[in-house]
């Protein structure tokens, strides 16, 4: 009897795996983790703004390594160059750290202060995940248009975390729905087909 049970109980937990996986797959966990950050960066930028551009310019080799293994995934498939998927996303972020590496000239010249230069940072960190997102996929357009949203916040809001959290929250519901609505309708699809 106990190797009955014990079967049954890795069958759970075969189903539980399965579960996860099918809900929460590299395309989503990725964003979702991106926009768990970015909310960490927002409170940042709302509690010490002057502190917030060593946040944001940490977050780029996050975001570049993030959209990396995302475009290597989809393209894995595809019979794509490796060497064509890493020169295009390191050319992108590559002109993002520089675009950085110019508002910190401007930061050190006087030209700008810190405050500010934490909001231009996240101003270009939306900009390139946006332009990553028409890439790789809806999920990575949302985020940075959550980061611009953010920057809107940050720029006319005093309190504005809170509001940005429960958005990303709203933002995660929604991809998970989406998810699973377009496995029902892949799955819908796949029975269909089945039968014919």
């Amino acid at each position: 009897m106990p190797e009955d049970n014990s079967t049954t109980v890795s069958e759970e937990g075969v189903t539980k795996k399965s579960l996860l996986k099918r809900m929460f797959g590299l395309y989503e966990i990725i964003p979702i983790v991106l926009l768990l950050l970015s909310i960490i960066g927002i409170g940042i930028t709302d509690f010490s703004p002057a502190d917030s551009h060593r946040y944001w310019f940490a977050m780029v080799p996050v975001f570049a390594g993030a959209c990396l293994i995302l475009e290597w995934s989809r393209a894995r498939g595809k019979g794509q160059k490796w060497t064509t998927i890493v020169r295009n996303q390191l050319l992108l972020w590559l002109g993002l750290l520089l675009a950085v590496r110019l508002v910190y000239l401007l930061l050190h010249t006087g030209r700008l202060d810190n405050e500010n230069t934490g909001l231009i940072i996240l101003l270009l960190l939306a900009l390139t995940t946006f332009f990553a997102g028409i890439h790789l996929g809806w999920r990575l357009f949302i985020v940075g248009i959550f980061l611009g949203l953010a920057l809107i916040g940050a720029t006319y809001l005093e309190e504005f975390v809170w509001i940005f959290l429960f958005i990303a929250i709203v933002v995660v519901v929604i991809f998970l729905l989406l998810k699973r609505y377009a496995g029902n309708k892949m799955g819908k699809m796949q029975d269909e087909a089945g039968e014919d």
